[in-house]
């Protein structure tokens, strides 16, 4: 029997367009990239982790980088749920004025 393919919903409710990247799924902000990617069955932290890279993040003179992460920010962040992940990572882009959808 032939391994299943599962297919993932690229466009989410919101209109958020997720892209495919490496067996990882990826969504762009103004100044960063989130990506989620499935973790090892083994892991009892989640099935799906979150990770961001800043891009575009030059300071601007007197504000400081348009996105400011700190340890705070919670990065990486681990879910059992990859459409309640999806839904965590746009809501963070909307709330930090990062979201292009």
């Amino acid at each position: 029997m032939a391994d299943e393919v599962v297919q993932i919903p690229l466009v989410s409710p919101s209109g958020a367009r997720w892209e495919p990247d490496e067996g990882c799924i990826m969504i762009a902000g103004k100044n960063c990239v989130i990506w989620i990617e499935p973790r090892p069955v083994y892991c009892d932290r989640g099935n799906f982790i979150a990770k961001i890279n800043e891009r575009n993040n030059t300071p601007v003179p007197g504000k400081g980088p348009p996105l400011y992460l700190d340890n705070s920010d919670g990065w990486p962040r681990y879910y059992f749920d990859l459409t309640r992940a999806k839904l965590e990572v746009e809501a963070w882009l909307k709330k930090r004025g990062q979201a292009l959808f």
